[in-house]
């Protein structure tokens, strides 16, 4: 899994719907919490509900030194000032905020963004590799802007739905997502190393065109913060942030953040020394970068680190898997994953979510 691709920032803002992790987990005081880094967000987004501690793990040090200086800023500043120098809101002022969080950060944290200013003074937000694609593709589809605006202007479902299917959803739509889906483009193209292990029988295009779909018919995009980032490119004033960044929630997430343990390694190796220690674990869709053998490796380690009865949430993109066939204390609760598919407001994933019952072999 390790190469090129994971040196750098690959998602920077908030690609996941956290609320149904938050659902799924149902954290209390006591929970010991391990979560991939990714973008920081979800890690962010779970002390919302005030865990013993949450282990922030990913193999990518890009992605951690991200996390470290979202930390940081909050340590370091009040609301206002942290969703300007993050990049919710303008600012010419971020690398004069740099440098009052400079002390907080680890040296190699550091020494990375004393490389990378630049993204620094565009707003950390949107640096990552994902979300520079999603600015590219938006680009090509500028033509669309009316329609687009029309989408983010509708005051009610009924409205976007119209829209979507009468004036959207056409020819230009559905050739633009066979193109995107093309596995050609992602494998050669973009280099996306998780897209060789998409099985050859899956029909990505016939997927994202329904989860696409479900999206527009089910939650308004003007308020989904996932939807803005599809189509605007950036979060704007009428969405509703992740957890982490909205107002209301600031003072309990800046009381919890030292709570958090930044980790770069991978899962196995991580686990292997944390028998019994772990009661809740959000594991994004780690599926779309493990190969079987890893993937299973991964989950034994998991079972190995897992209290008795403790909670997972895992997200499946293009790749969708049943480690529950492989090992028997893994309990999946196949109705609330489903109540989770069409609830989840980011559509795209399928979950796996359940206990882990350690009597069970």
């Amino acid at each position: 899994m390790k190469n090129s691709f994971f040196k750098e920032i690959i998602y920077s803002s908030s690609n996941e719907d956290s609320e149904s992790e938050r659902r799924v987990l149902k954290i209390i005081p006591s929970d010991i919490v391990l979560c991939i880094t990714g973008s920081g967000a979800r890690s962010l987004d779970l002390l919302v509900d005030s865990p013993k501690k949450i282990i922030s793990i990913d193999f990518n040090e890009a992605q951690n030194h991200l996390l470290e200086l979202k930390i940081a800023a909050y340590k370091e500043l009040n609301y206002d000032e942290l969703i300007s120098f993050l990049g919710v809101n303008p600012s010419t002022e971020r690398l004069h905020v740099f440098r009052k969080l400079k002390s907080h950060l680890s040296q190699k944290a550091l020494d990375f963004w004393l490389e990378n200013l630049h993204f620094v003074g565009e707003g950390v937000l949107y640096c990552g590799k994902w979300e520079k694609i999603l600015h590219r593709m938006l680009r090509i589809s500028s033509f669309r802007s009316k329609t687009i605006k029309k989408l983010m202007n509708a005051t009610s479902l009924d409205e976007q739905r119209e829209i979507w299917t009468k004036r959207w959803d056409n020819l230009i739509w559905r050739s633009f997502l066979k193109i995107i889906s093309n596995r050609f483009l992602w494998i050669y193209i973009v280099r996306e190393p998780g897209a060789k292990l998409i099985s050859k029988d899956f029909n990505v295009y016939s997927y994202m065109k329904h989860r696409l779909d479900h999206l527009a018919n089910n939650f308004q995009i003007s308020e989904n913060h996932y939807a803005n980032l599809l189509f605007n490119g950036y979060y704007s004033n009428s969405c509703n942030l992740p957890h982490h960044l909205r107002r209301e929630n600031f003072e309990i997430v800046k009381t919890n953040i030292g709570k958090i343990e930044v980790v770069t390694s991978g899962l196995s190796e991580f686990l292997q020394n944390k028998k019994d220690e772990i009661s809740a674990f959000s594991l994004s869709d780690f599926s779309s970068y493990a190969g079987e053998d890893i993937y299973d490796s991964i989950w034994e380690k998991i079972i190995y680190a897992a209290s008795d009865n403790a909670k997972f949430c895992e997200r499946f993109f293009l790749v969708k898997k049943n480690p529950e066939k492989t090992f028997n204390a893994i309990r999946r609760n196949h109705s609330f994953e489903e109540k989770l598919l069409h609830e989840d407001q980011t559509a795209i994933y399928s979950f796996c979510a359940g206990t882990i019952n350690k009597t069970v072999r």
